[in-house]
């Protein structure tokens, strides 16, 4: 492996874990299609001058339809954030945070989510856009639409 795509590597690794874990649900299986993915990206594009977060995301979302496909189920993701607490007030409170998020975030349209996760997770709007084949603009105004809609969700939540 080059250097620089061991840097390549090491800087989209937590991002592509975030997103396949947010996606999936399941740990495992997203250190799995994530090894896969950093595979099939090297293999075919890392080698060259080639090195594109979008084109791993891409191939990362694929690989994870194709899963999902070949196992008939899709999963819906409850309660994701993991405790390291010993306080279980905070744990209930974290994961009831958590499930409200996670069924307000259901209710955006898909690729609205996806985007909304790839922003929250650090990945550069420039690369969002690459993977969606959209203006970074527009990808700006996607994000920032998801958000007003989540918050007005919490606040209709509240009331």
């Amino acid at each position: 492996m080059t250097d620089k795509y061991t840097a390549f590597y090491q800087e989209y690794r937590n991002k592509l874990f975030s997103y396949l874990v947010y996606k999936s649900g399941d740990s495992e299986l997203s250190r799995d299609i994530m090894q896969e993915s950093f595979t099939r990206h090297f293999h075919h594009y890392g080698r060259e001058a080639v090195i594109s977060p979008a084109l791993l995301f891409t191939i990362a979302r694929h690989a994870l339809v194709d899963h999902l496909r070949q196992q008939n189920k899709f999963q819906v993701v409850e309660n994701s954030i993991p405790t390291t607490s010993a306080d279980e007030e905070n744990s209930f409170i974290a994961r009831e945070k958590s499930a409200r998020i996670n069924k307000m975030m259901n209710r955006l349209p898909e690729q609205d989510r996806d985007i909304l996760t790839l922003a929250v997770t650090g990945v550069a709007y420039k690369e969002i856009a690459a993977t969606f084949k959209l203006s970074v603009a527009n990808v700006k105004v996607r994000v920032h639409r998801a958000r007003t809609r989540l918050r007005q969700m919490m606040t209709d939540e509240v009331k």
